[in-house]
């Protein structure tokens, strides 16, 4: 059981420095996407609100294409994982795959804001309910993704410049191909708990508080 949670831990987080720098990217896209809301002006917040207020409202009267919510965010989620896998095979794909961990996080925390900007103290708990579980699926799948690509980058930027007989690229590619594997079954349980359950929860949320 040990040895099967330590293989599992050693997935997840294979490199204390590359874990922590992914993990300050996504969190630095997280607090930027929040107070990017802030330096909004006036006409720029008003439809942030209109389209959150019609978007809370077709939940409401069930006025949304669960099908099509799944389709175009199962979509979105696997042209970025696929994209950022590739990229990852390259040394100058780092820079795009750091970008994308960073817009994918802002735009997180952007969601964020604007659900507590409309709702006020009830937005917290709006908030919450968009955050979990599809969205921390999404973080997890950006950690995990993150990390890899950025690893891969490394390794093979070592292999070419410094010719380091250390690296096995072939080995890693093995887990790399797995991670793959595991990001892609995460994207459609992330896409069906956002299509399916979140308007489910976010109308009792409306009835409820709203």
């Amino acid at each position: 059981m040990n040895k099967k949670l330590n293989s599992g831990l050693a997935l997840i987080l294979p490199n204390k420095k590359v874990n922590l720098f992914v993990i300050f990217i996504v969190i630095l896209g997280i607090i930027s996407g929040s107070l990017f809301l802030m330096v909004l002006n006036e006409n720029d917040k008003s439809e942030v609100i209109n389209e959150i207020s019609t978007f809370m409202a077709n939940i409401n009267t069930n006025n949304i294409n669960n099908f099509n919510s799944f389709k175009n965010s199962l979509i979105e989620g696997m042209i970025l994982i696929i994209l950022s896998w590739i990229l990852g095979m390259s040394i100058i794909g780092v820079i795009f795959n750091i970008f994308f961990i960073y817009m994918k996080s802002f735009t997180i925390g952007f969601s964020i804001s604007s659900f507590i900007l409309v709702y006020k103290y009830k937005g917290i708990l709006s908030s919450l309910i968009y955050v979990i579980p599809s969205q921390l699926i999404n973080i997890l799948i950006i950690l995990i993704l993150g990390v890899y690509t950025l690893l891969f980058s490394k390794y093979l930027f070592k292999m070419i410049f410094f010719k380091d007989k250390t690296v096995n690229l072939g080995k890693f590619f093995k887990k790399y191909v797995l991670v793959f594997g595991i990001c892609i079954i995460l994207c459609v349980i992330s896409s069906l708990c956002e299509a399916y359950l979140l308007p489910s929860l976010l109308k009792v949320m409306i009835k409820l508080f709203i």
